[in-house]
């Protein structure tokens, strides 16, 4: 073999930088479209996460309004709500399982408020819920990040944006919830009071 084979058998500089700088765009690219598609799945887990802290939270106002309880003659009881230039807001007395603490005596009577609470800009829908007898009022977050919050009730032949069955006198016929995802999705539940 001859000397000038062996120097053309190797790689020059040049190629050598050519190649490393290939590698590096093609490893950006790489590097981009990675982190590029795990944030995309994370931003649609967080969503669909949302969606279903949502639907939990529709199911489970149904549940409550169809178990909403007022008597006239009853001070404990309750069922009140109103639109505000921002939002609405609804409390109500519902029945569900005993409750009770210590010595006090227990209630299937449980009053419920639902409203929206400000973080910054975000809004996050608030559930309070206490015994109208003992009180000890128990608040947490229903819906994290939401867009907007809408009640309204239906009296047999109009829905309105407010009720107070203490002027009404009775508890709404139907009560509809819009729950407006911080993404622009709507959902919307609608029942009605069972215990008349």
């Amino acid at each position: 073999m001859s000397i000038s084979a062996k120097r053309n058998s190797g790689f020059t500089l040049i190629e050598v930088l050519v190649a490393v700088a290939l590698t590096a765009v093609l490893l950006a690219a790489l590097y981009g479209a990675f982190f590029s598609i795990a944030g995309a799945g994370a931003s649609a887990n967080r969503a669909s996460t949302r969606y279903a802290e949502a639907g939990r939270f529709l199911e489970r106002f149904a549940i409550e309004t169809r178990s909403a309880y007022y008597r006239r003659d009853n001070p404990y009881t309750l069922f009140e709500g109103e639109r505000t230039s921002r939002h609405s807001e609804v409390a109500f007395t519902s029945f569900t399982f005993p409750l009770g603490s210590g010595d006090a005596p227990g209630s299937d009577l449980i009053a419920i408020r639902y409203s929206i609470e400000k973080d910054g800009e975000r809004r996050h829908l608030v559930k309070e819920v206490w015994s109208p007898y003992t009180g000890g009022m128990m608040s947490f977050r229903a819906v994290e990040e939401i867009g907007d919050f809408e009640v309204s009730f239906f009296n047999g032949k109009d829905w309105s944006k407010a009720w107070d069955a203490k002027l009404e006198g009775t508890l709404p016929k139907a009560v509809r919830v819009k729950l407006i995802l911080s993404t622009g999705e709507e959902l919307v539940q609608t029942s009605g009071p069972m215990i008349r």
